[in-house]
């Protein structure tokens, strides 16, 4: 068979990786210095257009872009552009038997509550370790909202870093965990001397799944841990970027490129400790994405090969952007021996591997403004692998 590429195989006749790029001045443009034909053909689902060096934002006028891609040869732009501009398209085309892996898109527009996030820092809080408290009056902090803890000077106690709001106890105490849903460890409480700021986070499916991760805001590349961070199955961006209503926030992450097959999305090899979960897929998987019915089958088994632990379910699916209420999930076959049975959980509100019978694994389903989100909990007391295939999509 030969020796395995990233790429595919070597040779001619096999799997090939291929970057093209074009480079043109405004002068080269046709139809009033609007449409350019590059030299390379593009293809739409890895494109990228700059002017000058800076990166422009793929969409029409009225949706705040710069251009429309057509076909795989013509570039439109919104707006003419001047004779000396430089223009310079590059695009990826990946086939790859191999490693089939697509990229992946997720895109947020920021709300008027998001951009409140990072204008306002709370000090004088106080932490307590052995509940994993942070008390600070009028905090005004939400489940699953993540702070990004900036001052806190005492020995042993709450560090600074990046956390996420497990549970709201009152209006002047939350419950943290690490921002990637596992429970705290520190040992020491602070007192009236820990500063905190509430930062944007977006879940992102499959995130640690995929090689390469590229965050944009309003067409602008920022620069990971500076201008963002990326964490397990999400990415914060740090407070000193500041936030607009209705600026467009973009994760592009991909690892070798093959085009997706939307009646089918299928992943291998996930791990997952005790008391945490992972996002298993979303309504920023699908195109026409607000409403869908599925089929899904998920397989795990104990982190350790040796271990007989395992579990395997088929549900039934319906998601329902914006309304989680109207999400359900059915449990259609189900075996194993991790606990008694895998929980399928639908609560009409934002639930966790909380929500999940304590030995059990779990699938949840829940919903909010931006979209619908499928997961996978894990309280089996060890880490799992995990496996899943959703089939049969309507969207």
């Amino acid at each position: 068979m030969g020796i395995k590429y990233l790429s595919g195989f070597r040779g001619a006749d096999h799997a090939k990786q291929h970057l093209r790029r074009s480079v043109h001045l405004g002068s080269a443009l046709t139809s009033g210095y609007t449409v350019l034909n590059p030299a390379e053909a593009f293809d739409q689902q890895a494109c990228f257009v700059y002017m000058n060096g800076a990166l422009l934002k793929e969409g029409t006028s009225g949706a705040g872009g710069d251009y429309v891609l057509t076909g795989s040869n013509t570039v439109t732009f919104n707006t003419a552009v001047a004779t000396t501009d430089a223009i310079e398209v590059i695009s990826y085309a990946f086939q790859n038997p191999t490693l089939p892996a697509t990229m992946t898109e997720t895109d947020h527009t920021v709300t008027s509550a998001n951009a409140t996030y990072h204008s306002t820092s709370f000090a004088s809080c106080s932490y307590t370790a052995s509940t994993d408290t942070l008390t600070k009056s009028s905090h005004g902090l939400a489940v699953d909202d993540v702070i990004s803890v900036t001052v806190s000077p005492t020995s042993n106690s709450i560090a600074v870093g990046r956390y996420r709001v497990l549970t709201v106890t009152s209006s002047s105490a939350v419950v943290l965990q690490t921002v990637d849903s596992v429970a705290l460890t520190y040992s020491a409480d602070a007192s009236a001397n820990v500063t905190f700021i509430r930062v944007f986070n977006k879940r992102v499916p499959l995130l640690t799944q995929i090689n390469h991760i590229m965050l944009f805001l309003n067409g602008m590349h920022l620069v990971k841990d500076t201008d963002y961070y990326v964490d397990e199955q999400s990415v914060t961006i740090d407070s000193t970027v500041n936030l607009l209503e209705d600026a467009v926030i973009a994760v592009r992450h991909f690892g070798s490129f093959a085009a997706q097959v939307e009646n089918e999305i299928h992943r291998n090899a996930i791990t997952i400790a005790d008391d945490t979960h992972n996002l298993l897929l979303s309504n920023t998987d699908l195109t026409g994405n607000t409403t869908a019915v599925f089929n899904l089958y998920v397989s795990v088994r104990h982190a350790t090969a040796t271990n007989d632990a395992y579990q395997a379910a088929n549900f039934i699916v319906r998601a329902e952007k914006a309304v989680p209420a109207d999400c359900y999930l059915h449990t259609i076959a189900d075996g194993g021996n991790i606990g008694t049975e895998f929980d399928a959980v639908d609560e009409n509100a934002y639930s966790t591997y909380a929500n999940v019978t304590d030995g059990n694994m779990g699938v949840g389903i829940t919903a909010d403004a931006n979209g619908w989100y499928v997961y996978l909990a894990n309280r089996s007391s060890h880490s799992v692998v995990a496996g899943f295939k959703a089939i049969a999509i309507t969207n």
